[in-house]
């Protein structure tokens, strides 16, 4: 009696499903990132947050290059101890210290190592950067949101281009201009409070001016469509998020220039 399984036809077996193809890797292209953020953002930012956390620190990076930079030429060409005494007198302690005491501490700044300056702004702008990817993520994932701090990292980080321009601004800016004459807190008029004196108008007022400036408003929509990305979400939603966190910290920096 012959085996019944050598009699069934070969083309009967059971057809197994095909492998599901498996989508190749993103190339990784930092130059043609840098690029998408300023004019394909949606698109780049899909495939930034797709990485490993670490890519969020090349823009930073960069940016912390620029930083040094732009900080090291601008303290090699300032007269610290007048911008010490520029920014006593436009405070409210002007009233509270004697001539003495302003020149004093005119006097440290001179005195202090200018590499200290730059080196505590260098490590102050990717620990901001840091925090503000801490709290987009915290607040994404209470609104129930899928989302990872180092996806929170990455838009946040990349979402930071926009200040790249604003600080090649600020160095054309050093040498077509005196840099004693330079605001400090307002280098670059792309803001309404950059057309007026410090103290030609009301602090509280002066700060709210200052907050509403071409490049914030850029980077907080970059900073929408890359958390949305992040979090798979709407670009509304993650756009909403940012700029009421946005209107909230100015109104403590008006808080506090009222105060002080």
């Amino acid at each position: 009696m012959s085996d019944p399984t050598n009699e069934i036809p070969k083309d009967s077996a059971p057809e197994q499903a095909p492998a599901p193809a498996v989508e190749p890797e993103r190339p990784l292209s930092v130059a043609g990132d840098l690029a998408g953020v300023i004019v394909a953002p949606g698109a780049t930012f899909q495939g930034i947050v797709s990485r490993s956390w670490w890519y969020a620190l090349v823009p930073l990076a960069i940016l912390l290059v620029f930083n040094v930079v732009s900080s090291s030429l601008f303290m090699s060409k300032v007269d610290m101890g007048q911008l010490v005494r520029d920014q006593i007198r436009q405070s409210k302690f002007a009233s509270q210290m004697s001539q003495a005491q302003i020149d004093e501490a005119a006097e440290k700044a001179v005195n202090r190592p200018k590499w200290i300056t730059v080196v505590i702004g260098a490590v102050g702008f990717p620990v901001v950067v840091l925090i503000m990817a801490l709290v987009f993520w915290l607040v994404l994932l209470a609104f129930g949101k899928e989302i990872t701090f180092g996806r929170s990292f990455q838009a946040t980080s990349w979402a930071m281009l926009p200040t790249l321009f604003a600080t090649v601004i600020f160095l054309v800016t050093l040498f077509v201009k005196d840099p004693n004459a330079i605001n400090v807190n307002n280098p670059i008029a792309t803001n309404p409070a950059a057309f007026f004196e410090p103290d030609a108008i009301a602090k509280p007022l002066y700060a709210l001016l200052s907050a509403i400036d071409i490049f914030k408003i850029w980077i907080i929509a970059l900073m929408g469509i890359g958390l949305a990305a992040a979090a798979r979400c709407k670009v509304s939603q993650a756009t909403i998020a940012v700029a009421s966190l946005y209107g909230f910290w100015v109104l403590v920096k008006v808080g506090l220039a009222a105060i002080f």
